[in-house]
């Protein structure tokens, strides 16, 4: 046999509770393919357990976080713009579609906020969004139409309404 083909065991240190715990997580394969399967998982998603899991949580968070501020900023541009100088059968589309942006973004919200899980700062600032999109979108916060269902929006209230998320979000 050459040195490559025979592998060399090696005795490792484990207080009994970490023993205990490998024994639990490992099933019926051996503790050295068990180890041998997380290094490689550590490996292959660039996760170094030496340094806080926290990080990469706290990267998406903050990724979605630009997203939803995307989002917001497309309903502005897109939607919310021209509710005010469109004829009242259009705005109801146009409504609609804003009603629907809304919608996503609150779901996407709510995603992030489960996805972000371990972050109690992070889930705290999207609660914080959540609530300020709730109440930002109640319209009673609108100017009613004198006919129809529509509801005006001044694009002053929109600039506030993303000024108070970056300031949450920072």
């Amino acid at each position: 046999m050459t040195a490559l083909e025979k592998k060399i065991n090696t005795t490792i240190r484990l207080t009994a509770d970490v023993k205990q715990y490998l024994d639990e997580m490992k099933g019926s394969v051996s503790a050295s393919e068990f180890i041998e399967t997380m290094l490689s998982y550590f490996e292959r998603n660039g996760v170094d357990p030496r340094t806080s899991i926290n990080g990469k949580f706290k990267t998406l968070e903050l990724q979605g976080i630009e997203r939803i501020i995307k989002i917001i900023r497309a309903i502005e541009k897109d939607k919310i713009d021209k509710l005010l100088p469109a004829s009242e059968s259009h705005s109801d589309d146009l409504l609609k579609q804003a009603d629907k942006q809304v919608t996503q973004l609150k779901a996407e919200v709510e995603r992030l906020k489960k996805a972000s899980a371990p972050d109690v700062v992070g889930r705290n600032k999207l609660g914080q969004v959540v609530r300020l999109l709730e109440n930002a979108f109640d319209q009673k916060n609108f100017k009613k139409a004198e006919k129809g269902t529509d509801y005006f929006v001044a694009p002053v209230y929109l600039e506030m309404l993303l000024y108070k998320v970056k300031e949450i979000c920072s």
